[in-house]
């Protein structure tokens, strides 16, 4: 089993590859891999409690997602307007998630 973190920081509103995103995590996940997603910067627009998209949908392929909480609060993003399967982390927190948690990091748009 491998541990894979994607970094992405486009919205997906924008970013017709963020659909490809959810296919390659989803299949990793179901070929055992322990995979999660980091929002940053814009991508954290996806975080809405209640929207229907790909990281709502990522979360029920049991993806962990974990979304800059300054970056959500930026975007006015902030209490119950956050989905509560999201994990919000700091950017000291992200820095121990990139570095401690996943073996490999992988860029996305």
């Amino acid at each position: 089993m491998t541990k894979l973190l994607y970094i992405t920081s486009k919205s997906i509103y924008t970013c017709a590859a963020q659909g490809t995103l959810l296919d390659i995590t989803a299949a990793q996940k179901e070929h055992g891999d322990d995979v999660a997603i980091l929002l940053i910067q814009d991508s954290t627009l996806a975080c809405w409690n209640g929207a229907e998209n790909i990281i709502a949908d990522a979360t029920s392929h049991g993806i962990e997602i974990y979304a800059i909480k300054e970056d959500l609060e930026a975007r006015g993003i902030i209490g119950d307007k956050v989905n509560p399967k999201i994990k919000q982390v700091n950017y000291d927190e992200a820095i121990t998630v990139i570095m401690d948690k996943y073996e490999k990091v992988i860029t996305w748009c």
